[in-house]
């Protein structure tokens, strides 16, 4: 087997900090969807080689996050109707699995940490502070998706995190309802989890994501 070099170490290790930047900036909005992703540019501004840039910008093709046009060059990926619908879709299933497997296996410190996140939806809601609520809402859900106890799910959440964001799948800036039901929305998750009813927890969780829980629960089971 042949032993890594020192200069590909540095290669590999400078382009997983490259690939985690891009991504974040994606999650964040930094980078909208069609944006131009120029390797030379790129490397000129981070002070770095083209090499990790290419192999950050490669890995994040292969996720989905970012699409390579030939003779064109890279762009941060955008998504058609269609696959705004499959990311909810793939969005609901991961996380009825993820309520069924958290439900009644909250530790005191992750209850705790979900309650705050809420009361803090309520303070950025009361502030109409909607990017502030966005996180939030973020970090509830990924933090229950944490919770689940099964290694995969935080993998799989990291692989369409990007995707929700830039759809706004979750968290949608341009909702015109009212924020604080939404947080509210979160208590009765917070309850359900708490709760020794599985089926119930996956039920809810699902409709959550899914964006029925306003529906009458017999017509969303049709959906």
């Amino acid at each position: 087997m042949t032993e890594p070099t020192t200069q590909g170490l540095a290669r590999g290790l400078l382009s997983d900090q490259i690939y985690s930047l891009i991504k974040n900036m994606i999650k964040d909005s930094t980078l909208v969807p069609g944006q131009q992703l120029v390797e030379s540019q790129l490397a000129r501004e981070w002070k770095v080689s083209q090499a990790p840039v290419r192999d950050a910008l490669k890995r994040l093709a292969h996720e989905g996050l970012v699409t390579h046009e030939r003779n064109r060059g890279n762009f941060v990926a955008e998504y058609s109707e269609d696959e705004v619908h499959q990311a909810r879709v793939a969005r609901t299933a991961l996380e009825s699995l993820a309520g069924r497997l958290v439900c009644g296996r909250l530790s005191e410190p992750m209850r705790a940490r979900l309650d705050g996140l809420i009361e803090e939806m309520h303070s950025a809601a009361t502030e109409r502070n909607l990017s502030t609520f966005r996180e939030l809402d973020f970090t509830f859900h990924r933090t229950i998706i944490e919770a689940s106890g099964n290694p995969y799910l935080p993998r799989m959440w990291d692989i369409i995190e990007p995707s929700l964001r830039a759809m706004h799948v979750l968290g949608d800036p341009d909702f015109e309802g009212d924020w604080h039901e939404v947080a509210d929305w979160h208590w009765s998750l917070l309850q359900v989890a708490q709760a020794d009813d599985p089926d119930a927890a996956a039920e809810l969780f699902s409709r959550h994501a899914a964006g029925t829980l306003l529906e009458p629960a017999d017509s969303a089971q049709d959906m």
